[in-house]
């Protein structure tokens, strides 16, 4: 999709955005230099323009009982299938599977990287063997285990402005 230019209020108001989601008109009026009824008409053009896609709470995944954090690398996506699309039916088959909060197809020797959340190491056990190698076309995988969580930024970068542009 090809997207009409963004001048810096536009970049503005997605900054403060990304890190206050629940933020006023008002508020995004300050960061904006722009009067709030403008920073309301600029937002409900981001967001048909489908530049913002949604809104969310982030939730600490403990306090869920999601204490492990998985990547998998799934190898060898079978393409002995007749008539349809492997790729698409991985893909289709994939967004079914609760526990995978992220899957990337991507090129080189990996055919996809999966993230997924976990309660404990039976679940990751479960997941393996009865989830994910059960999704037609799976020919093997690899399996990482996160230990240490040291940046997961759920914003992406953005140019800081000077306050006194504009």
């Amino acid at each position: 999709m090809q997207y009409s230019p963004l001048d810096v209020a536009d970049l503005r108001i997605l900054a403060h955005l990304q890190n206050h989601a629940k933020a006023s008109n008002q508020e995004l009026a300050e960061v904006a230099f722009l009067s709030p009824s403008q920073c309301h008409r600029r937002v409900k053009r981001l967001e048909a323009l489908n530049i913002i896609r949604g809104y969310t709470a982030q939730i600490d995944p403990q306090a869920l009982g999601l204490e492990i954090t998985i990547f998998v690398n799934v190898f060898n996506v079978s393409l002995d299938t007749h008539g349809s699309n492997p790729a698409l039916r991985f893909s289709d088959a994939i967004k079914t599977v609760p526990e995978v909060i992220e899957c990337y197809s991507l090129t080189g020797e990996t055919d996809y990287l999966i993230k997924a959340r976990l309660p404990n190491l039976k679940a990751i056990s479960e997941f393996l063997m009865h989830r994910l190698m059960s999704v037609p076309g799976v020919g093997s995988i690899k399996t990482s285990v996160v230990v240490e969580e040291i940046e997961c930024a759920a914003t992406l970068p953005t140019q800081e402005f000077d306050k006194g542009s504009g």
